[in-house]
């Protein structure tokens, strides 16, 4: 087994294994290793595994989340009929964000994508991007919080709402701007261009000019990788160190099957959320 950077920013490309078996315990040491310290794990040429298989893999990293007996992966997917996040952009974000308890990672394997490249996902580097403020600017979000909402009824991902554009009855929650990472202990830039609607006692346009502040450093070209998916590939990466976005990729038939770690079932993070009707 090798591991090679894919990026400066973020990310491991591991050859030498085969994801239908498992892996011996000094390869799941290293994978481990590597998941803590850049955050995404890619292997590719694995079309062949199955679901169980990618379970397996993710739940290297952490409790995969099982909603209903054997419903442990779900499907990312503008062609299956019980296709969840089917269609248009979405812009950087952490899933479930806007709950007390944010999904710790989420692995996706390419089922049905275009050879060429077509599909593609966006990743950003929140811990590292905590690193790269200047002082003053980490000084001043140090003790900060921020509130993060969605909604999660019409699931555009698009644009940003605000809190007076939101249903009362739609999820919003507070965290620390400087968000430790259950993964690795270190700290991480926890706001987001989806979800996150304002700085908490903030006045709305200082709060704005702060977040765009951070945006500049956090969705900077150094600190994305951009990840052109081909057939088989597999990922998993850190919800709360990295943020994800992609483009709108119009009719292009495209499936990724999806399994999600977290310490609790969606269900009781999110009341009324069904995976195979929504998604974030």
């Amino acid at each position: 087994m090798e591991l090679t950077a894919v990026h400066p920013a973020l990310g491991v490309e591991v050859t030498g294994v085969d994801l239908a078996c498992p892996l011996g315990s000094d390869q799941v040491e290293e994978l481990q290793s590597a998941f803590a310290q850049r955050h995404l794990v890619v292997v590719r040429d694995q079309g062949h595994i199955q679901a169980a298989d990618q379970v397996r893999f993710a739940g290297l990293f952490g409790p995969v989340i099982c909603d209903q007996p054997g419903l442990d992966h779900a499907y990312v997917s503008n062609i299956r009929p019980e296709g969840i996040i089917r269609d248009g952009a979405l812009l950087f974000h952490s899933d479930l964000a806007f709950t007390s308890s944010p999904v710790l990672a989420i692995s996706l394997a390419a089922v049905d994508v275009d050879p060429d490249g077509g599909t593609i996902t966006c990743y950003a580097n929140a811990q590292r991007a905590l690193r790269l403020l200047s002082p003053p600017l980490r000084s001043q979000i140090k003790r900060a919080w921020a509130r993060h909402l969605f909604d999660l009824t019409h699931q555009v991902g698009d644009q940003r709402l605000t809190e007076e554009e939101l249903d009362p009855a739609e999820p919003r929650h507070e965290h620390p701007i400087v968000f430790p990472n259950p993964h690795n202990g270190d700290d991480v830039l926890y706001v987001n261009d989806m979800q996150t609607c304002q700085i908490t006692g903030m006045d709305p346009s200082d709060s704005d000019a702060l977040l765009g502040e951070l945006f500049e450093v956090l969705y900077q070209p150094g600190n994305i990788y951009e990840h052109h998916w081909r057939p088989g590939d597999v990922i998993v990466w850190d919800n709360i160190a990295l943020q994800h976005a992609r483009p709108d990729h119009g009719p292009t038939p495209r499936t990724l099957r999806r399994v999600t770690l977290a310490h609790h079932t969606v269900p009781e993070l999110v009341a009324g959320y069904t995976p195979a009707q929504r998604g974030t």
